[in-house]
């Protein structure tokens, strides 16, 4: 009979406790990464696509090797993010007195990017609801992509990323409490740190 594992995203506490009584696995959390590198890759690739005038003046529709470019650019991106938080946080947590290894520490991180997966999703929605909506033949070329970044839609797709950001947080910080042994005010120390600098870079990007 198969053992259902607690969901990450609506209870991570527990889920990392059930994750803690098996074996070290890498696989999951790295397809996790590499869905939302993706994910990220063809949003991003959207909005270059969308935004990019050809020499006649015309958009360009985001192509087979644009999309390629991306995606692999996001998976280059994504994966030293993982590396970095990571890293982050089982140097913070052995300042805490954790005790638990970095391999478990990586894996447990990979499961924070789940919310990454589904934000760019958002992002796509937003470019191709608002695309229609802009007379791009009006806007010097140059201003194409600042234009469409002004919209509301895409500004609150913004907004939504940094909310899914700190939703990856809850679930770090609960990852961090299991893989290192530590208290949760230690692993939200952990992971609170790091994560303000992604946030607050992230909001001057906005501004």
């Amino acid at each position: 009979m198969a053992i259902t594992m607690a969901n990450p995203l609506t209870n991570p506490d527990r889920f990392f406790a059930e994750l803690s009584e098996r074996d070290s696995n890498l696989w999951i959390p790295a397809a996790i990464v590499l869905l939302a590198a993706i994910a990220t890759g063809i949003d991003i690739a959207a909005v270059n696509g969308v935004t990019t005038p050809s020499p006649s003046g015309a958009v360009l529709p985001f192509t087979t090797i644009s999309v390629a470019t991306s995606v692999i650019r996001g998976i280059v991106v994504l994966s030293i993010s993982w590396i970095l938080y990571a890293g982050v946080f089982y140097a913070l947590s052995t300042l805490l007195r954790g005790v638990g290894s970095f391999r478990r520490v990586f894996e447990f991180t990979g499961y924070g990017f789940i919310p990454a997966i589904i934000a760019p999703v958002i992002g796509l929605a937003a470019v191709w609801l608002a695309y229609p909506g802009i007379d791009f033949s009006a806007i010097d070329p140059q201003l194409l992509k600042q234009t469409l970044m002004q919209n509301p839609l895409m500004k609150a797709s913004d907004i939504a990323g940094i909310l899914f950001l700190l939703w990856s947080a809850v679930i770090w910080i609960f990852g961090v409490k299991h893989a290192c042994d530590i208290s949760r005010r230690a692993a939200t120390v952990t992971v609170v740190l790091p994560v303000a600098v992604n946030l607050l870079y992230s909001m001057v990007i906005l501004i």
